[in-house]
């Protein structure tokens, strides 16, 4: 198993004491896996997130990367374990006044020791070069190469994003909403492109809001809910009921978000 959740929580300090935003969360996920984690806002899910991508440790429970417990990693344990999850969030994150390429190179700095970081700011090896090349090329952006990243749309960024991943190479893709900011059209463009990442061996965990692209494209649906676990279920076995107990007593913008849908569109996967 690459992740191993045992009645995972975690709270945050506040003045009028704790706030519990996770509260015994248990459920593993496979090598190669894809899973969509859905629920409404408040539910934990950019909690869990940051515990998956190792930012933040638990308060309470255990919490397992590969058969370890990540409260037992030592500090350089902990960098090798994040080298090797690549992030992808709403917003795409780069460095506005860099280049295309070089935001895209970014991507293999875990990897590399300060010396070699350096030399690369200065004249990166025509290795990496090619190698970011071509990632780029990949999410169709190569001839963008010397573009600032500020000059790009949003749908650009995030492809630079997913490009800057590539050039990770990591074992698992955390995805926290990378579709809430983009239109129908770019969305369906970077989960092609992230799934095509995924296809490759890669563990994808995407936390969404879009209920309908989460049935559609991923074979596994987590649902929280107050921090808790809902349901862990096949897609194709989430019930509309199910998902209306899910969003009740939700803000009216996501209390529903298949209200309108027909039934086939539920279930499909």
């Amino acid at each position: 198993m690459i992740y191993q959740l045992d009645a995972v929580g975690k709270a945050y300090p506040s003045r009028r004491g704790a706030v519990t935003s996770l509260a015994a969360v248990s459920f593993e996920v496979a090598a190669g896996e894809r899973v969509a984690v859905i629920g409404p806002s408040g539910a934990g899910k950019t909690t869990l997130f940051r515990l998956l991508n190792g930012t933040l440790r638990p308060s309470s429970g255990r919490l397992r990367w590969h058969g370890r417990d990540v409260a037992s990693l030592s500090p350089r344990e902990a960098r090798a374990m994040r080298r090797r999850i690549g992030t992808i969030h709403q917003q795409a994150l780069l460095v506005p006044s860099l280049t295309v390429l070089d935001n895209t190179l970014c991507g293999a700095l875990g990897a590399w020791s300060l010396a070699r970081a350096l030399r690369t700011a200065i004249s990166p090896a025509r290795g990496d070069v090619d190698r970011a090349m071509a990632a780029l090329d990949r999410v169709g952006l190569a001839d963008k190469r010397d573009a600032r990243a500020d000059e790009l749309s949003g749908g650009q960024q995030q492809r630079v994003a997913i490009a800057r991943l590539v050039m990770q190479d990591p074992e698992v893709i955390l995805a926290d909403e990378p579709f809430a900011s983009l239109d129908p059209a770019l969305a369906d463009a970077i989960a092609e492109l992230l799934l095509g990442l995924a296809g490759a061996g890669r563990t994808l965990v995407c936390t969404l809001h879009d209920v309908e692209r989460a049935l559609a494209l991923f074979p596994r649906v987590v649902a929280l809910r107050a921090g808790r676990v809902a349901f862990d279920v096949p897609s194709r076995a989430v019930s509309r009921e199910a998902l209306d107990e899910l969003y009740r007593g939700a803000p009216a913008a996501a209390a529903s978000p298949l209200q309108a849908a027909p039934r086939e569109q539920i279930v499909t996967c």
